[in-house]
């Protein structure tokens, strides 16, 4: 292999740099929504433990049993309710 064949071509070093740096924007964007999920406070959406109405976290398409959910930090009540409620879909 000659000197010349070693060396890195400036098309070369130019591709390795953009895969690199989709690689790593893909990996970020793929992590932030899953930091992303149930990350806002109780106070910010206005938990309760208690039901609205008809309407409460088990039948919230947020809702991720048995005690999670996609907007709310922490544990929630299958019974509780808050501003981010959004019924599933039938």
């Amino acid at each position: 292999m000659s000197e010349k064949d070693k060396m890195i071509t400036r098309r070369d070093a130019l591709r390795n740099i953009a895969v690199v740096v989709g690689s790593v924007a893909t990996t970020t964007m793929m992590g932030a929504g899953v930091a992303d999920a149930g990350s806002m406070p109780k106070a910010a959406v206005q938990y309760q433990d208690t039901p609205k109405g008809k309407d409460h976290c088990s039948v919230c398409a947020q809702f991720i049993a048995p005690h999670g959910c996609k907007v709310v930090a922490g544990n929630i009540s299958p019974n509780g309710w808050c501003v981010a409620f959004v019924p599933k879909s039938a």
